[in-house]
């Protein structure tokens, strides 16, 4: 009886800390693929290459793994748990001496 209950309580122990680890990855998922974002963005601003990247003014943009349709835009590196990230880029002068702001959020799904 004692062996069963260690063991139950041991079981308990291993998924809840598997759980919690697989959260923590979605989470540094999400943090990366915002991160990414930013750079994309930047680049793409940088370089003012795309049409769909207007140079004054405030915009978003969402980045998919697939399935988006323009001016969004699909990346099929992201990883499953990733739903979609939003990059938006603000008018001129909302940054710091004048820069444009930006700003990246990632939304994300764990399940257990």
């Amino acid at each position: 009886m004692v062996v069963a209950t260690l063991s139950t309580v041991i079981l308990r122990i291993i998924l809840t800390q598997s759980r919690l680890t697989h959260h923590q990855v979605s989470r540094i998922q999400a943090q990366y693929a915002a991160k990414a974002g930013v750079v994309y963005a930047l680049n793409k601003l940088r370089k003012n290459d795309d049409a769909n990247w207007p140079s004054t003014g405030e915009y978003t943009r969402i980045m998919r793994k697939s399935g988006a349709t323009s001016p969004d835009f699909n990346e099929p590196n992201l990883p499953g748990s990733i739903d979609r990230v939003e990059i938006t880029v603000y008018g001129s002068g909302s940054g710091v001496s004048g820069t444009r702001k930006l700003s990246s959020r990632a939304i994300f799904t764990y399940t257990p």
